[in-house]
């Protein structure tokens, strides 16, 4: 396994990889995502080296991006602190513990920096709330956004 950093030349298998978990994750009753993807949203994250590849045997199979938060006025986050989101590994992979070598890599990585590290999910994902206090995560609060509930986390 390894991570890197997303290349343009990735785009495409990218938003193969968030369009097929985001239909996956629709078909659990979870709708965290919208589909399709943004073809524009995704080459940004990649341009502005928000956005990362984990690679298995040289195939992509997931991606996640690590950006910059500078403010949040409706949740209780640091400024200048970094944010974990988009995480998506194809399903055929899933339940391997890629997820928690991602957590792993965005930890260590603000760490070096001194930073604190935020994510969040659908309130509803017991699952993922679940896997993310196992992975050191602490659970912040439920907050509104629009018209769901979200679950922050954070690491420091």
């Amino acid at each position: 396994m390894k991570i890197r950093l997303a290349k343009l030349d990735d785009l495409q298998q990218l938003l193969y990889i968030l369009n097929t978990v985001t239909l996956d994750l629709q078909q659990k009753g979870i709708h965290q995502w919208d589909y399709p993807w943004d073809h524009n949203k995704i080459a940004n994250q990649i341009k502005n080296n928000f956005c990362y590849v984990l690679l298995v045997d040289k195939k992509i199979i997931g991606t996640f991006c690590i950006n910059e938060i500078d403010n949040i006025n409706e949740f209780p986050v640091e400024l200048k602190s970094k944010y974990l989101s988009q995480i998506a590994i194809l399903p055929e992979f899933q339940g391997r513990n890629f997820g928690s070598s991602i957590t792993q890599f965005a930890c260590s990585f603000v760490k070096g920096l001194r930073k604190t590290l935020y994510l969040d999910c659908w309130a509803g994902n017991e699952k993922l709330k679940e896997f993310y206090s196992r992975n050191g995560l602490e659970y912040i609060g439920d907050f509104l956004e629009e018209d769901y509930y979200i679950s922050i986390f954070k690491y420091s």
